[in-house]
């Protein structure tokens, strides 16, 4: 019954349920980009290595933790894991290109850049990974 519930407040592959439990992904990306960050001068690496590695490392997670609360299982896991992985990679050349491009052309705090990449390449992640890694529909979860 509390399923049932959960599933008309935040429905499955809405971007809603996406947000919560993105916040959770980027909650863990947040703490590895940080701890990179401060010890990248002791390390040799820039701000946007970090940004790479973070992003490479959550993504990894990220997979599973939206494959059982965000969708579902419904596809195979060697399936979603590879078209995730595809997506993941993607948003990995894509957002480490704007991070780094706003590094470089903007004088806002590295924080606030990091704020407004990962909600706008969280968006395509939603997007990509409902229609094209889970082919997710609408159509109510089977029980």
């Amino acid at each position: 019954m509390e399923r049932q519930v959960a599933q008309r407040v935040v429905p499955r592959g809405t971007i809603r349920r996406f947000s919560i439990f993105g916040g959770f992904n980027t909650l863990l990306f947040w703490i590895l980009w940080e701890i990179l960050v401060f010890i990248s001068p002791l390390i040799g690496i820039s701000n946007t290595f970090a940004w790479a590695l973070g992003w490479t490392i959550s993504s990894i997670s990220a997979h599973f933790v939206h494959r059982y609360f965000t969708f579902d299982g419904r596809k195979d896991v060697r399936h979603t894991t590879i078209g995730a992985l595809s997506v993941y990679a993607f948003g990995l050349v894509g957002s480490t290109l704007t991070f780094d491009s706003l590094l470089i052309l903007s004088d806002l705090p590295i924080r606030l850049i990091f704020f407004i990449n990962v909600c706008c390449w969280g968006i395509f992640t939603w997007g990509m990974m409902k229609w094209m890694v889970f082919g997710y529909s609408d159509i109510e979860e089977s029980e």
